[in-house]
């Protein structure tokens, strides 16, 4: 293998969930070549790997909206950026139609997940090659074990996001320090209510410490701005792009969040972080990788203010039991 694609283009949390397949595969082969597609919102996270050769953007969303004439001449401008190339192999790691197509404006074997692990069945049509995963493993794990599978190699050790590594031993996390809370996510049912978000926020700008509201729509910001109503050292943050909201991110001396990309980001980076769910399965998505997250919640359960208090106090000390 000299040069790979991969296609993983959205959603942010999906993304993020995907980058230790560059490394599993550069330890596989540390000569191949690695490019990516992805969607253009999300380009700069993968952008911020180092093991990537080349970022290839798309925005299906834009396409689509200015109709089929444009998206015609996008796909056009998409094959005709990647013709100077012959990839070894194209991993579709969405395994979705639309992913698949997009998978086709490249030269070279496709590749992707077999019909009973792919997202849309139709999908697998596409593919020379498939595979699959341990159906009760993570959803990190999961696109690990395809790509391992996919491409003939075992794994090996813990999974690796960016080119940073835990600390051993969490230290104890000052009076003043940032608190980020993760309260924005598109969909509702992943949302904890703000009378919640608001008790939290008035415990600990109570204890003197500093709480950070990051949003990326008007509706979040909006939400953002009643959570924060009032309430002594809490603010809002400007709107950022996920470039700066990365680097800014790295402030922050304590995460509390819901299961959202920002909140997997911040994983990635493996900050002190309190992970909220139960909209969503947290066997299969709770960051279990960073060693220094609590998470909890999970379908059906809502956690309390105490809860995650709690938690996040037992962090702030440096003590995760």
């Amino acid at each position: 293998m000299k040069r790979i694609l991969i296609v993983k283009t959205t959603s942010m949390g999906d993304v993020i969930h995907a980058l230790p397949v560059l490394s599993d595969i550069r330890a596989h082969d540390p000569s191949v070549q690695i490019d990516w597609m992805v969607e253009e919102p999300f380009a700069d996270l993968v952008r911020a790997s180092l093991l990537v050769n080349e970022v290839v953007p798309v925005n299906l969303r834009k396409w689509r909206k200015l109709g089929i004439r444009h998206t015609w001449q996008q796909w056009k401008s998409l094959q005709a950026r990647l013709a100077d190339r012959e990839y070894d192999a194209v991993i579709d790691l969405q395994g979705l139609i639309k992913s698949a197509l997009l998978a086709c404006a490249a030269k070279g074997p496709r590749m992707g997940p077999g019909y009973s692990y792919a997202k849309e069945g139709l999908a697998c049509l596409f593919y020379k090659k498939r595979a699959g995963w341990d159906p009760q493993a993570h959803a990190v794990e999961r696109l690990r074990e395809l790509a391992a599978g996919l491409l003939n190699y075992r794994l090996n050790g813990k999974p690796v996001f960016y080119d940073i590594r835990p600390q051993k031993v969490l230290p104890v996390i000052p009076k003043g320090a940032e608190i980020w809370f993760l309260h924005a996510t598109a969909r509702d049912e992943k949302k904890w209510p703000l009378l919640q978000w608001r008790e939290l926020a008035h415990r600990f700008s109570d204890l003197g410490y500093q709480i950070k509201l990051p949003w990326g729509s008007e509706a979040e910001r909006v939400q953002a701005e009643t959570i924060a109503a009032g309430i002594a050292h809490v603010e809002v943050l400007p709107g950022m792009s996920l470039a700066e909201l990365r680097l800014r991110l790295g402030h922050a001396g304590l995460v509390i969040g819901v299961d959202t990309g920002i909140m997997h980001l911040a994983a990635a980076h493996y900050l002190p972080m309190v992970a909220l769910f139960f909209a969503t399965p947290a066997w299969r998505f709770a960051p279990r990788f960073n060693p220094h997250a609590i998470s909890l919640g999970d379908v059906g359960h809502q956690p309390s203010v105490g809860e995650v208090f709690g938690a996040a106090t037992r962090l702030l000390r440096g003590n995760k039991l």
